[in-house]
């Protein structure tokens, strides 16, 4: 494991299994439903800031809301810590693990921070 820093927040739209996975492979990783806030019909918005307030970078499913939602941000000169996306269709519990790890160990905090990336097959 070669960790690059990126503390990691799951939306809600995420296995909530996916946080404490990456945890016990020594990740920094918090869920939407950890934190308390899942099944409260927060929006986007409302989870994106919270994110920020935690140090943490989002990675979600809902891929077309948080692409919105960042090009608004920069339109307005707000920065978040990151978003990653990821498809859901077809990702079970261990590629979606798989595939984040990667990505926790390829990019480095500072070069998530305010981007937009999706997450590779």
């Amino acid at each position: 494991m070669s960790w690059q820093g990126i503390r990691l927040y799951t939306d809600e739209d995420v296995d909530s299994d996916l946080a404490p996975q990456l945890r016990r492979r020594g990740y920094s990783a918090l869920s939407c439903s950890e934190a308390g806030n899942a099944n409260q019909e927060l929006p986007d918005e409302w989870q994106l800031e919270y994110a920020i307030r935690n140090g943490r970078t989002i990675l979600t499913h809902n891929i077309a809301d948080y692409v919105k939602l960042d090009s608004q941000w920069k339109a307005r000169g707000r920065e978040h810590h990151g978003i990653i996306v990821v498809h859901k269709k077809g990702a079970s519990i261990g590629e979606l693990v798989r595939r984040s790890q990667l990505h926790l160990d390829t990019v480095a905090a500072k070069d998530q921070h305010n981007l937009l990336l999706y997450l590779a097959r």
